[in-house]
């Protein structure tokens, strides 16, 4: 049998009691993570307002499809929100509220009421209904920043990319969503335009020959920053029903404005 030294027992028991003291440490490390874990908060997650994916949604079991928006969060927070407004290709992916008595309160207010300047995209309660099958022209309104500003992709200022006429041929239509519904509209041009206010200045569109000359000029605009395409049989009153997406000019000219104009190609239900 090998023979043990005394002088390496004291070294093997070292070790031993090394390794114990190491696994106990080791141990009560691991208890104290888990007890520090268990005891935090809950997160708090926030909607980022991120989940529309630009018309690409889930389809349910029955064929309709999914809504992404969760409705019930976002009008217990403001009952003003309505509607979502979702622009492929661009940083617009945000609801779209109507005070019930100030018409321009979120030109220059958030979502929870606050001032703000970036503002929120609205309509106006004086000249359309929440519902855009309802009106022939429905008129949203948001901001538009310069790029050396810290707002410079939010609320419509990425609408600009369709100035340039390859990402306009390639982005064809823009979405809203409703509480029970998507809606699909074809973008007919992209132009500027002066400052009137639309609606107020044609009467709201009350007139059918009125009308007509707008679905007429907004196929073809006369402005040297354009882009439109053609539009199968043409825009008629009485039939088609548009969305102006109305924002400033870039760089900023307080007497232009910048419109897309989508006529509603599609309303599907959804859940």
């Amino acid at each position: 049998m090998p023979q043990h030294s005394n002088a390496a027992e004291p070294k093997s028991s070292k070790g031993l009691i090394a390794a114990i003291i190491a696994v106990v440490v080791v141990a009560l490390a691991l208890v104290g993570a888990w007890v520090l874990v268990a005891n935090q908060p809950e997160p708090v997650v926030e909607n980022s307002g991120e989940s529309t994916a630009m018309g690409v949604v889930d389809v349910a079991d029955d064929g309709r499809i999914k809504n992404p928006i969760d409705w019930q969060a976002y009008q217990e927070r403001n009952p003003s929100v309505y509607a979502w407004l979702a622009v492929p290709g661009t940083e617009v992916d945000l609801p779209i509220l109507q005070h019930p008595m100030a018409d321009e309160f979120y030109l220059t207010h958030d979502i929870d009421g606050e001032p703000d300047l970036a503002g929120e995209l609205f309509t106006q309660m004086l000249w359309n209904s929440k519902d855009f099958t309802q009106d022939a022209v429905t008129v949203v309104y948001g901001h538009t920043f310069e790029d050396n500003s810290s707002f410079k992709d939010q609320m419509m200022s990425t609408l600009h990319n369709l100035e340039d006429p390859a990402f306009f041929e390639e982005n064809g239509e823009f979405y809203i969503f409703t509480p029970d519904s998507r809606l699909t509209y074809r973008i007919v041009s992209a132009f500027e335009y002066d400052n009137r206010h639309i609606l107020q200045t044609t009467s709201g569109f009350s007139d059918p020959a009125v009308l007509q000359n707008w679905l007429d000029y907004v196929q073809a605009p006369d402005s040297l920053n354009k882009n439109a395409r053609a539009i199968e049989g043409g825009l008629i009153a009485g039939e088609d029903k548009l969305v102006i997406l109305s924002t400033c000019t870039k760089p900023a000219n307080d007497a232009a404005r910048y419109l897309v104009v989508g006529v509603l190609e599609n309303v599907e239900e959804t859940v």
